[in-house]
């Protein structure tokens, strides 16, 4: 009898303690075992496109333009997605805000192929560029805006803000 008490004595700090895991179960089914799962296979990761401070610093890698994005501080070549080109390559069928073009159907939605406005004041994003390149601009004549390196559509948003005042005066009107 003092044995039983010695040996659940002994398991009951190991029960609480799995328990206390998460891992009762599995303390209690492998005691003994080895582990026997595979690693996970560890992807590799990209590596960061070349730093560039003019777009010829990108002239080596097809399809890349020397730009800066949101998330980044440096101009970089980056493909037209802004991803990393892999092998000197980009896969990237069109092009986002800032990259090189020769034409507007090479530009996504809401963009089009035009000279950037370069002079002193231009932020130092455009500085990288001459005024005979073309590049991805917002189109501003159907109403696609720049704020933040992105292209944000006014008009929609004018639209949308108007639509949920009207349908908050008509509840409120319903309402009383």
């Amino acid at each position: 009898m003092w044995c039983r008490r010695q040996a659940a004595a002994a398991i009951l700090p190991i029960l609480l303690a799995g328990w206390l895991t998460g891992e009762s179960y599995q303390a209690l089914t492998t005691f003994g075992k080895s582990y026997s799962q595979a690693p996970k296979e560890v992807e590799p990761t990209t590596p960061p496109a070349r730093i560039c401070s003019r777009q010829p610093d990108c002239a080596g890698i097809s399809s890349s333009s020397c730009v800066r994005t949101h998330y980044d501080s440096v101009t970089r070549c980056l493909c037209g997605d802004n991803s990393s080109p892999v092998n000197g390559q980009c896969e990237a069928q069109s092009k986002t805000l800032y990259h090189v073009c020769t034409g507007s159907e090479e530009c996504n939605d809401g963009l089009i192929c035009a000279s950037p406005n370069i002079t002193s004041a231009s932020p130092p994003h455009y500085r990288v560029y001459t005024p005979q390149d073309k590049i991805c601009l917002c189109d501003k004549e159907n109403g696609f805006v720049e704020r933040e390196h992105t292209c944000s559509d006014a008009d929609i948003l004018k639209t949308s803000l108007f639509a949920i005042i009207v349908v908050t005066c008509l509840r409120k009107i319903v309402a009383y």
